[in-house]
């Protein structure tokens, strides 16, 4: 027969025990854009929101992804242009 200690199989008391143990809350993002399309409205961010840099240069109209003004950790800051001379920018949010 095995035999495990019961600490194996224990469970966190409480949610926040459990955050705290799986590392704590969100993880922050990097997402980029083209700067003609970035706007703030109504506690929203609105752009072209793309994963990478080369991605933000073919997206050439403003995403459905809307990111939430008080997720914003960082101003947005424009990073470089893509071929065709469109600034890029990044923003760091939650």
């Amino acid at each position: 027969m095995l035999a495990l200690p019961l600490s194996v199989f224990a469970l966190p008391n409480s949610e926040e025990e459990g955050a705290e143990q799986a590392g704590g809350g969100a993880s922050p993002y990097l997402s980029f854009c083209q700067q003609r399309f970035y706007e703030e409205e109504d506690g929203r961010l609105l752009c072209n929101w793309a994963v990478n840099f080369n991605f933000a240069c073919f997206v050439s109209y403003p995403s459905k992804k809307i990111i939430q003004a008080g997720a914003k950790i960082s101003e947005p800051e424009v990073v470089g242009e893509c071929d065709n001379g469109e600034p890029i920018i990044k923003l760091f949010h939650y």
